[in-house]
Order: C-alpha cells, then sequence, then structure tokens
C-alpha cells in the first residue's frame, strides 16, 4: 500500500484487539478449569496469564497514537479485568499453600490480592463518579464476592496463624512469582501471513472460476453503464416471462384440473372402496394383528401414565429449586431486619433475577407441555373403544362388523346387470384420463425445471458487450442507450419460445380431458343405480382404518412425550442444582458475616 493505514488498523489497535480477544479466550479455558474443580495451582497459573493479557491490550491501548479508538470505559475494563484475575490468582495460589502447610506465604498472597480488588474497586469509584455509562454490573457483582471470599480466607488464616503457626509472613516482593499456563493464541490464516503469494499462483493458474479465498480479479465484471442497464432491462424481461408465461400459466392450469377434480368427485368415483361380502379386507387383518401385539388401548393408557409420572417428577425439580430461592430470600430478609444498615451486602432479589427468569421459562415450558398432553388424553378417551375393536380375534372381528348382503331388489339387480358393462367401460376411460393427467402434470414439473435452469444459466452481458464494441468502434465517445439493444433482447427470448409451445400444448390436452371427464362423469351418475353408495360395512371399515392411525399417532405423540420430559429433567436437575448451590452460599455468606 502506498499510504498508511487507518488508525483503526494500525500496529497498536491490531494489537489491542489481539490481546483483548486471547484474553477472552484463555478466561474461557479458566472458567471450564474452575467448573471442572482442577487443582487450585493450575487455575492459579491460567487466571495470571488472563490477568497480563487484560495488561497488555490496556498499555497497547492506552497509547496516545491511537487514543481515539477505544471508548474510555474499554480501558478501565480492561484494568479492572486485570486487577480482578491477578487478584484470582493470588487467592487460589494461596490456597495451593495451604496444602503445603505454607501458612505465612498464604496470609502475604491473601493480602496482596486484597490490594489488587481495593484498586479495582478505586477505579471503579473513580470511574463512575465521573462518566454517565459504566462498567458491566457483573463484573462489579464478580469483584464484591471475590473480595467477600479474599477478607474472610484472610480472618480465617491471620486468627489460625497468631494461634497455632505463627510463621512469619513474607513481604510481597519475595513472593515467587506465579508460572503462567498459556492456553491461547493467535492464529492467522496462510492468506493472511502470505497474500502476494495467493495472487501470484492465481495468476499463474488458467481457470475462469473464482478464486475460493480472494474471488474475481478487481474490476472485472466493470462494464458501462448502458450496458449495466440493458443488462437489468433484459433480466426484467426474461424473469417476468418465465414467471408469468410459463411458471404462471402452468401453475393456473394445474388449479383448474383440480378443482374440477373436485367438482366432478372423480376419486370417490374411481377409488370408492368394494363392497365385500366375506372375509376382511388384509390390511385391516395385518393392523389388527399388530394392534393385538402392541397391546391396544391399555398400552397407550399405561404410556400415558408414564408420561404424567414424569411430567411430575420435572415439576417436583422446579418446585424444589424454588424453595431454594424463597428459603434463602426468606434468610435473608429475617437478618436484614436484625441489623439494619449493618447487613452490608446485595440482597436477594437483586441476585436472583437471572435464576428466576431461567425457573419461569422451565415453568412456561412445562405448562405448554402439559397442555400438549392433555389433547393427547382427549384424543386417546376418544378412539379407545374403536381401537379396543381391532385387538379382537379376526374372527371376532369379521362378526362386528356389518354384512353388505340383502341390499337390492330384483329390479335393482336386473338394473345393475343392464348397466354394468356400460359402467365399467366409463370407468375405465375415466381411469385411463386420470392416468394421462397425472403424467402430464408431472411433464409440467419437467418444464418448469428445464425453464429453470435455462433462466439461471442464461448470461446475455457477453452480447451486450459485444453489441456495445461495434457501436463504439467508431467513435469511443458515442452515446449507448438501452434502447439500442432492443433487437438483441428479441432474439435471446426467443429461447424460451420452445417453453411458451410447450404451456400450449398443455392448455389444448388439459382442455379436451376436461370436457371428456365431465361427459363420462356425467353418463356415470345416470347409469349409477340409486342403492349404491357407501355401505355401513365400508363405513366400519374405514373407521378401523383410522382408529389404527390414530393408534400409531397417540403412540407417537406419548413417545415424544417421554422424551421430552427425559430431556428437560437434565436441564431442570441442573437449575435446581445450581439454586441449591446459591442458597448454600449464600447460607454460608451469612454465617460468616454474623460471627
Amino acid at each position: 500500500m502506498r499510504i498508511s493505514p487507518p488508525v483503526d488498523m494500525s500496529a497498536y489497535a491490531l494489537k489491542t484487539l489481539i490481546n483483548l480477544m486471547l484474553a477472552q479466550a484463555q478466561e474461557c479455558v479458566w472458567q471450564k478449569a474452575a467448573m471442572d474443580q482442577l487443582r487450585d495451582g493450575t487455575i492459579a497459573r491460567l487466571a495470571i496469564k488472563i490477568a497480563n493479557f487484560y495488561d497488555a491490550a490496556y498499555e497497547l491501548a492506552s497509547n496516545s497514537s491511537i487514543q481515539t479508538v477505544f471508548p474510555r470505559h474499554w480501558l478501565t475494563h480492561m484494568q479492572i479485568k486485570a486487577l480482578h484475575f491477578h487478584a484470582g490468582a493470588q487467592f487460589r495460589k494461596s490456597s495451593e499453600c495451604i496444602s503445603k502447610n505454607k501458612y505465612g506465604e498464604e496470609i502475604a498472597r491473601l493480602q496482596l490480592a486484597q490490594g489488587h480488588v481495593r484498586r479495582a474497586f478505586e477505579l471503579l469509584q473513580s470511574w463512575f463518579s465521573n462518566n454517565a455509562v459504566g462498567v458491566s454490573s457483573l463484573v462489579v457483582s464478580d469483584l464484591k464476592s471475590l473480595q467477600q471470599i479474599i477478607q474472610t480466607n484472610l480472618n480465617r488464616a491471620v486468627k489460625d496463624n497468631d494461634v497455632i503457626y505463627l510463621e512469619q509472613i513474607p513481604l510481597a516482593s519475595s513472593l515467587p512469582p506465579i508460572q503462567q499456563f498459556e492456553m491461547v493464541q493467535p492464529d492467522p490464516p496462510a492468506q493472511i501471513i502470505d497474500p502476494i503469494s495467493l495472487m501470484l499462483n492465481n495468476e499463474q493458474q488458467d481457470d475462469t472460476l473464482p478464486h475460493p479465498v480472494i474471488g474475481l480479479p478487481l474490476f472485472q465484471k466493470l462494464v458501462p453503464f448502458a450496458v449495466h442497464q440493458a443488462a437489468s432491462v433484459y433480466v426484467d424481461r426474461k424473469e417476468r416471462m418465465v414467471k408469468d408465461d410459463i411458471f404462471g400459466r402452468l401453475d393456473e392450469l394445474t388449479q383448474v384440473y383440480d378443482s374440477t377434480l373436485q367438482s366432478l368427485n372423480l376419486a370417490s368415483i374411481l377409488f370408492q372402496p368394494k363392497q365385500q361380502e366375506e372375509g376382511l379386507p388384509v390390511d385391516l387383518l395385518q393392523q389388527a394383528a399388530e394392534i393385538r401385539s402392541e397391546g391396544g388401548s391399555t398400552a397407550l393408557y399405561t404410556l400415558w401414565q408414564q408420561v404424567q409420572q414424569s411430567s411430575g417428577k420435572n415439576a417436583k425439580l422446579l418446585e424444589d429449586a424454588f424453595n431454594s430461592l424463597d428459603d434463602e430470600q426468606e434468610l435473608d430478609d429475617e437478618l436484614r431486619q436484625r441489623y439494619g444498615q449493618e447487613w452490608a451486602r446485595a440482597p436477594s432479589l437483586k441476585l436472583t433475577e437471572p435464576l428466576v427468569a431461567q425457573g419461569q421459562k422451565h415453568r412456561n415450558t412445562l405448562l405448554a407441555a402439559q397442555k400438549a398432553d392433555d389433547i393427547v388424553r382427549k384424543k386417546l378417551d376418544k378412539w379407545a373403544k374403536i381401537i379396543d375393536v381391532l385387538m379382537l380375534s379376526n374372527d371376532e372381528l369379521e362378526r362386528s362388523i356389518p354384512s353388505n348382503t340383502g341390499g337390492y331388489s330384483q329390479d335393482e339387480e336386473g338394473a345393475e346387470d343392464q348397466s354394468g358393462t356400460s359402467r365399467a367401460s366409463q370407468l375405465k376411460r375415466l381411469k385411463e384420463l386420470w392416468d394421462e393427467m397425472d403424467e402430464h402434470c408431472k411433464m409440467r414439473k419437467a418444464i418448469k425445471d428445464q425453464a429453470k435452469r435455462m433462466a439461471n444459466s442464461d448470461d446475455i452481458s457477453p452480447a451486450l458487450l459485444k453489441k456495445a464494441a461495434e457501436l463504439t468502434a467508431k467513435s469511443p465517445v458515442v452515446k449507448i442507450d438501452p434502447a439500442q439493444f432492443e433487437d438483441l433482447f428479441v432474439e435471446h427470448l426467443r429461447k424460451y419460445d420452445s417453453f411458451l409451445m410447450k404451456v400450449d400444448e398443455e392448455d389444448e390436452f388439459q382442455a379436451q380431458v376436461l370436457r371428456d371427464m365431465s361427459r363420462l362423469c356425467k353418463d356415470h351418475a345416470h347409469t349409477q343405480s340409486p342403492s349404491i353408495g357407501p355401505s355401513k360395512r365400508d363405513k366400519a371399515l374405514q373407521n378401523l382404518s383410522q382408529a389404527y392411525a390414530m393408534f400409531k399417532e397417540i403412540k407417537v405423540n406419548l413417545s415424544e412425550g417421554m422424551k421430552f420430559y427425559e430431556d428437560h429433567a437434565k436441564g431442570l436437575m441442573n437449575f435446581r442444582d445450581n439454586c441449591r448451590d446459591y442458597f448454600y452460599m449464600r447460607q454460608s455468606e451469612a454465617g460468616s458475616m454474623t460471627k
């Protein structure tokens, strides 16, 4: 580059961001180590590195050359976070000293940690007095908690040393430094480290596709404005033709066809269930066998009870969690009333806001799940009796279903014999037309896919550039107007004529098919015997088939309910444990303060 980079891209600014992000990444490792309860020495080594990262970020951000880049509260945040982790590292190191019987060093490190926390609060006080926007409340809350823990441990350590150990307390300057564990490092991509080689390799390759990292060469697609306008005009015309004249007309034809089939009731004419005098459909027998093997409605009610038990357990977990919060608040209110202004710690209502909000989300989730359970129970009660019919043996099931015998008089049977052949031919022809139209509907989808692919790959830019070059061949200052490309538009749009012809053919074919269908349905209605229609047996078979489908649906609903409560229970147990930990922590803190 021939000019200096802007101030926010200078070395100081970038190094500030690098150290700030490394500090945040190292802090994630530290938090995981603390949650996994690793050794205090390990956590101290992680924390001291976080503090050093924040110190480095603050020192770089304070440079006069970039003093306008980062807001003032960012710098204060870096300082306070650095002091916080310096204090945290010394506190963890003091805990390690206990296990090594270094009681004097423990006190020295606790005093050093207390000094870091004190300086952090002095910064906070100075910041709040001079600025309307403050440091994050979470940072302040963590710092207060650390201060209380350090003070409690320091009082205990001094008392034990004065009474029991009588060790000399070393000076802070004589303490050995805490070794650092650096778990993160900056890892820029190779394309950023060596961009020159990347660009040279890209130029040497004879490839028209854009490079996956740096893309196309700069200004490669820059064209005259008139050519750009002409390309936009062509794209608009092309999209309008494809959308309206091809897709729109084909969709309209399909809608007309579907609505005509519905008005003619053709599906019920062609696929109405055949009447059976004896025997049951094979599908129904298989469904009944499956219902019997899975236990019928009894199994569903048993599964329902299991779902309700899981729901009750989850509700109990949530209740236990809220009880812990309520007990802690009652204890805090009692002590606050007893000691008055001397009770200098944050009230429970403020500290428990995140936990209460999380608990309310769990409560809403549980209520929504219980409403869904009630819907499933209503379906189960509605279909249980019909499902249990499928539990019968095959013989009992057949006897429970009405037969179709005795449906016609002799005159009606004679009329049926005379018109049977005519109806059969009508139904056969209707089925043939149905199948032909089904194939044409599939063909329409193929036509739309082909037109879409052609439109996506249709790029008129090369032809426009060639035409523009011809127009400016004699003089480069000739004004180009989009209207001069009209002949080119017409020529390129002709490639869609084949699709328009297919749409016209589909229109003519469908019109003829619908006329034939309407005529055949009318003739079929005249030859249809008045007594022919859905019988009681057909309705019973349909009800049993629907009962099987509802059995499967309800079983899936209950199984999903069980899985939901099992997964939700894990989150609730974690929430309950957090509430209990908060209760015990506050209870221990209250005990220390009352002493």
